[in-house]
């Protein structure tokens, strides 16, 4: 069991300077793509890409907290792969909302595993380990 945890720190040190680099190459990419914005025939079709690049680093951002997190108190938070999750598919909402490519029915099924995913976020928060640990202290 030793032999894993020391692993499972490894990868993870190892993941935190790829996802920082990672963010510093798609904030480079917002700045590269800001010239499609100027260049293409209509503001929207430029938005668009400038939406998703947005919307793709708060992604990545969420998945930096939770890794960091790991270190502190060495287990992964439900709540901050939730939160991920839950970034991810307003994201992908928001692009097709956008876009105008999402029919109802993808609309539906997104609202509907946003509030799956949701659920499990608000069990999460109310039945976790750390807020079991402050009632045992009170206790």
């Amino acid at each position: 069991m030793r032999f894993f945890k020391k692993a499972v720190d490894i990868i993870i040190k190892l993941m935190i300077p790829l996802v920082i680099l990672s963010l510093m190459i798609g904030i480079a990419k917002l700045f590269l793509d800001l010239r499609v914005v100027f260049k293409s025939p209509t503001i929207a079709a430029g938005f668009d890409v400038m939406v998703t690049n947005i919307l793709s680093m708060f992604i990545v951002i969420e998945l930096l907290r939770s890794i960091i997190e790991y270190f502190e108190i060495h287990r992964l938070k439900i709540t901050f792969i939730t939160d991920a999750a839950l970034v991810f598919i307003l994201r992908e909402v928001m692009i097709g909302v956008y876009q105008h490519k999402m029919g109802a029915v993808e609309i539906g099924s997104l609202a509907v595993l946003l509030l799956v995913i949701g659920g499990i976020r608000a069990l999460a928060i109310v039945y976790s380990p750390d807020k079991a640990k402050e009632a045992a202290k009170h206790e």
